[in-house]
C-alpha cells in the first residue's frame, strides 16, 4: 500500500459517527471545507454519516463518498411520498398559514401564498426554478409552503399535473422530452420566472384579483435549487429583481468554459450588482464546490453569504423541511424583502447564532 493511500485511508477513518439526517446526494471527490471565519473557530471539519459509502482509487488516492440516499429518484417510496404533496397544500409553521394554488391565468406555474390575505401584509414576489430544472414544484410543496406562511408570494415554475421526472445523466438529455399532455419535463428557460412576476404584478394591479393591492412588486428574489440556481441567476437580470439565492447550486463565472457553465451574454457573477447569498448542504452536497467558486467570483463590494448546513446534502433539506435550514433562508429573505435588520444577526455580526452551531459553516462580506 502507498503512502499516499495510506494518508487517504488515515484522513477517512476521521469521517465516522454522526450526523442524522440521511440526504439523497451523488458521490462528490475530495471535498473541502471553506476555511472558517473567526467566529467558527474549531468548527472546520465534517463527518460523513452512518451509511455513507466510501470509495478509494488505489491508484491516485483520491476518493469519493455517496451519502444514504432518502430516497432514491423513482422508488415507491419517492413516489407515494410526492402524491401526498400533490394531494396536501402544506400549510407550514409561520404566521400565515400557506396554500398552494394553479391560476387558470398562469397555466405555466403554480403560486404559494397565505390562504387568508385580509390578515397579512404586503408581500414580497419569490420566483422559484425547482431542482434538476424540472417543470414540477412537487418535491418543494414543503420548503415553499413553509416560506409562504412567513408573508411571501412564492411563484413557482411549473404544475403539480406534470409528472416528476427521474433523470439518469443529463438533464440536456431529456430537455424534450414531453409527459402525454405534450407539457415539457423540463424547462431550461429562465424567461419563465421572469414571465411569473409580470404576472404578479399585473394581478396586483387588476381590480377584481385575489391579489389587487396585496403585493409589494418593489422587492422581488428570484431564487432556484440545483439546477434552478443558474436560472435563477440568469432572471436576476432583469431590473426589478432585488436579491438572488442559490440554493445546493451556482452562478455562471468569468473563468468557467463552455455553455452552460459560462452564458452568451456573458452575464457571470462578477458583473451582479444585487446581493446575492448561496445555501447548500456541505461538502456532501454536489452544489457545494460550485457555490465556493460563484461566491469567491462575486464582487468584493457585494453583500454576499454563503451558508452550508452540513448535515443536510443535496436534497436534505426539503422534504420535512429541515427548519434550521429553512429558517437561515428566510433570514436572508426578512432581511433584503422585508428589511428586517435584526434578521441579519442568524449569519452576522458578534452574536452570529449559525455561527456557534457546529453544523454550519459561515462565510460573508458587506453584511451589517
Amino acid at each position: 500500500m502507498t503512502n499516499r493511500i495510506k494518508s487517504a485511508l488515515l484522513s477517512l477513518t476521521l469521517l465516522s459517527l454522526a450526523l442524522s439526517l440521511p440526504a439523497q446526494q451523488p458521490a462528490v471527490a475530495n471535498p473541502t471545507p471553506s476555511t472558517a471565519p473567526p467566529s467558527q473557530a474549531g468548527n472546520g471539519s465534517w463527518t460523513a454519516p452512518p451509511g455513507s459509502q466510501i470509495t478509494i482509487d488505489r491508484r491516485s488516492g483520491r476518493y469519493t463518498i455517496t451519502l444514504p440516499v432518502q430516497p432514491i429518484d423513482g422508488s415507491a417510496e419517492q413516489a407515494l411520498r410526492f402524491a401526498d404533496w400533490d394531494a396536501h397544500p402544506y400549510a407550514g409553521s409561520g404566521p400565515y398559514p400557506a396554500t398552494r394554488q394553479e391560476p387558470a391565468s398562469l397555466p405555466t406555474h403554480t403560486i404559494y401564498l397565505p390562504a387568508d390575505l385580509s390578515k397579512t401584509p404586503k408581500l414580497p414576489i419569490i420566483l422559484w426554478a425547482n431542482g434538476g430544472c424540472r417543470n414540477t414544484s412537487v418535491e418543494f410543496t414543503r420548503f415553499l409552503g413553509e416560506i409562504a406562511s412567513h408573508g411571501y408570494l412564492v411563484v413557482a415554475v411549473g404544475r403539480s399535473t406534470i409528472p416528476f421526472l427521474v433523470i439518469r445523466g443529463s438533464i440536456a438529455a431529456v430537455a424534450d422530452q414531453k409527459d402525454a399532455n405534450g407539457n415539457l419535463y423540463v424547462m431550461m428557460d429562465a424567461s419563465y420566472m421572469t414571465k411569473g412576476l409580470d404576472w404578479a404584478i399585473a394581478e396586483n394591479s387588476r381590480r377584481g384579483s385575489p391579489l389587487f393591492g396585496k403585493l409589494d412588486i418593489s422587492k422581488v428574489a428570484t431564487m432556484g435549487q440545483s439546477c434552478g440556481g443558474p436560472q435563477a441567476f440568469t432572471a436576476a437580470h432583469d431590473p426589478r429583481v432585488t436579491t438572488v439565492i442559490a440554493l445546493n447550486s451556482n452562478f455562471p463565472t468569468a473563468a468557467a468554459t463552455g455553455a452552460p457553465a459560462r452564458p452568451a451574454n456573458s452575464w457571470t457573477a462578477d458583473k451582479l450588482t444585487i446581493p446575492a447569498a448561496f445555501f447548500n448542504g456541505g461538502p456532501a452536497d454536489s452544489g457545494y464546490t460550485g457555490a465556493e467558486t460563484s461566491y469567491k467570483a462575486l464582487p468584493t463590494t457585494l453583500p454576499a453569504l454563503k451558508a452550508s448546513l452540513t448535515s443536510v446534502g443535496h436534497t436534505g433539506a426539503y422534504p420535512m423541511p429541515e427548519l434550521r435550514y429553512t429558517n437561515a433562508v428566510l433570514a436572508w429573505l426578512d432581511w433584503q424583502l422585508k428589511g428586517d435588520t435584526h434578521a441579519t444577526a442568524m449569519f452576522s455580526g458578534p452574536n452570529c447564532s449559525l455561527c456557534k452551531d457546529s453544523d454550519w459553516w459561515i462565510d460573508s462580506q458587506n453584511l451589517p
